[in-house]
């Protein structure tokens, strides 16, 4: 699995991503290898810890992706809307993960959602925010389905170091990671199951485009894999030095 960079301008900006996503769903969908089972146990058990018990709540699962986090969610009593802009996503979350607590719908997250105001009490988006062409129209609108008390808990690849390559010395594969332009936006080209694109912004424009619309975040964690005292592998031993992931929650502020 290799990441293409690219600063260039692309046509057709907010659609081309969506296809790109509607092609590769099917291999996103199906990916059971190792490194991707590996790299889910790393985020996912601290996203389930923010979100605590989530018994009788109404959560939008943001990017929903071929729904199996919205399955999880509804199997542990929650009322769950499920949403991505990939329309063959959807279709997989539909085949895949039906649940009768889940109604998943094709909904573009750059445009504003057909979701009732204050009708939420959690929003989760799970590795989404960094595929989106711009994240102002998301979150504001977050904002707005949220009720009072209402939480944002969000995952996604590390901003400072995801698209960092590796580098090698003498002590071994892997001791460090050579970190470029991390303070200007850009994007990237990404082929892990076919091309996608990957929007790189520094951690300080999401937290700007947070406190604009309302949410504050109260926890925040680098997560790191829990591992045996005897493991030896470079690519699991990295991730105890050098955080691949971030995971956050965001509360809506009263007056929103």
């Amino acid at each position: 699995m290799t990441a293409r960079r690219t600063d260039e301008k692309r046509p057709d900006r907010e659609q081309e991503p969506l296809r790109l996503w509607g092609r590769a769903a099917g291999r996103y969908a199906g990916d059971r290898s190792a490194a991707s089972t590996f790299h889910a146990s790393i985020y996912l058990p601290v996203v389930d810890v923010m979100l605590g018990d989530v018994r009788n709540k109404k959560i939008l699962d943001a990017g929903c992706g071929n729904g199996k986090y919205a399955k999880k969610l509804a199997s542990a009593g929650a009322t769950v809307i499920g949403i991505d802009g990939s329309p063959e996503m959807i279709r997989l979350a539909c085949r895949d993960n039906a649940h009768p607590l889940v109604m998943y719908a094709v909904t573009d997250l750059t445009r504003p959602l057909p979701v009732r105001s204050r009708s939420m009490d959690i929003v989760v988006a799970n590795m989404v925010l960094m595929d989106l062409p711009e994240i102002e129209t998301c979150t504001g609108e977050f904002s707005r389905i949220l009720r009072d008390g209402g939480m944002f808990v969000f995952s996604i690849t590390h901003p400072a170091f995801f698209c960092s390559d590796w580098v090698g010395d003498e002590s071994g594969p892997r001791p460090y990671k050579m970190v470029r332009d991390y303070l200007h936006q850009k994007t990237e080209s990404l082929d892990f199951w076919g091309e996608t694109f990957h929007y790189h912004r520094p951690l300080s424009d999401y937290f700007r485009v947070l406190e604009r619309n309302g949410l504050t975040v109260i926890s925040l964690e680098e997560p790191v894999p829990h591992i045996g005292a005897d493991e030896t592998d470079p690519r699991i031993l990295c991730h105890l030095r050098v955080p691949s992931f971030l995971v956050a929650k965001a509360a809506l502020r009263k007056g929103n």
